[in-house]
């Protein structure tokens, strides 16, 4: 699938996504619960794989 973003709505998803990875880390530091813990640690992955691919095409100067 592919999705085009003009730079705005980029730059937004961008800071959405570095809240949300504030947030599930805190998440991740306060829960007891392995198994909800192991999701929110599958969740943080995959939104680091989105947010690297949301920053490459910025640092490469596209």
């Amino acid at each position: 699938m592919e999705l085009y973003l003009d730079p705005k709505e980029t730059e937004l998803l961008i800071r959405l996504l570095d809240r949300s990875l504030e947030e599930i880390q805190r998440e991740i530091n306060h829960t007891d619960h392995a198994a909800f813990k192991a999701g929110l640690k599958v969740d943080q992955t995959l939104m680091h794989g989105i947010l690297a691919k949301l920053k490459a095409p910025a640092a490469m100067g596209i």
